[in-house]
C-alpha cells in the first residue's frame, strides 16, 4: 500500500492511490509550527486545576489537533505543556504548580504567554520500582498492558512527578491494587 501525504491547508482534500485501485481520502490540518503565538490571559481554576483559556485565534493556528504539545514562556519563564481540547475547536492550558512557582504567578493573575508547537518526543519513564512490582504480579502486569496508552501515560506522569521514594513506593502499591481489582472485575 502506498500513501503519499502532502501538507495542505485543512480545506483541501488529498487522495492517495492504493495498489488495489481504491482511494483513501486524507484531510490534513496544517499547523503553523514555526510561529510563536502570543496572548495574555487570566489564570482561572476548574475544581483544583488552574488553567488559562486559549483564544480561538491561537487554537486555530495549531490546526485541528485535539491535544497540542507546546513550549514557550509565561511572563518570560520557560514552560512545557499541552493544550487540551475544550470543545468547539478551543483549547485550554493547565498551569501546574511548577509553572506558577517559577513564573511567580497565582490564580487570578493576568499572564503573558508565548507558545509554539513542541515537536520533541515526551516519553514517559516506567519507574524501576513499578517495573519490579509488575514483574512480581502477573495479574497486575496483564491489567497494565490492557490499559489504554493514555491511561498508562497519565499514571506514569503522576508517578514520575512524585518527589520522595516513600511517596513513589506508596503510590506504586496503590497502582498495583487498582490494577488487580480492575482485572478481577473485568
Amino acid at each position: 500500500m502506498k500513501i503519499h501525504l502532502i501538507a495542505k491547508p485543512p480545506t483541501q482534500r488529498i487522495t492517495s492511490d492504493i495498489e488495489n485501485g481504491q482511494s483513501i481520502l486524507i484531510v490534513l490540518a496544517r499547523m503553523n509550527q514555526n510561529t510563536s503565538q502570543e496572548f495574555s490571559a487570566r489564570i482561572k481554576k476548574a475544581g483544583i486545576n488552574p488553567y488559562v483559556d486559549i483564544p480561538s485565534k491561537v487554537s486555530r493556528a495549531f490546526g485541528k489537533l485535539p491535544y497540542v504539545p507546546v513550549r514557550g514562556n509565561i511572563n518570560d519563564t520557560p514552560i512545557i505543556g499541552t493544550l487540551v481540547p475544550t470543545g468547539g475547536g478551543r483549547h485550554r492550558l493547565y498551569i501546574n504548580m511548577d509553572m506558577r512557582k517559577k513564573s511567580g504567578t497565582k490564580v487570578g493573575d493576568r499572564i503573558f504567554l508565548s507558545i509554539e508547537f513542541d515537536a520533541v518526543s515526551r516519553p514517559m519513564i516506567l519507574p524501576v520500582k513499578l517495573q519490579q512490582a509488575l514483574g512480581n504480579n502477573t495479574e497486575a502486569k496483564i491489567a497494565w498492558e490492557e490499559l489504554p496508552p493514555s491511561r498508562r501515560k497519565e499514571m506514569l506522569a503522576y508517578l514520575n512527578y512524585l518527589k520522595t521514594p516513600a511517596a513513589l513506593e506508596g503510590n506504586i502499591k496503590k497502582v498495583i491494587d487498582i490494577l488487580t481489582r480492575q482485572k478481577k472485575t473485568a
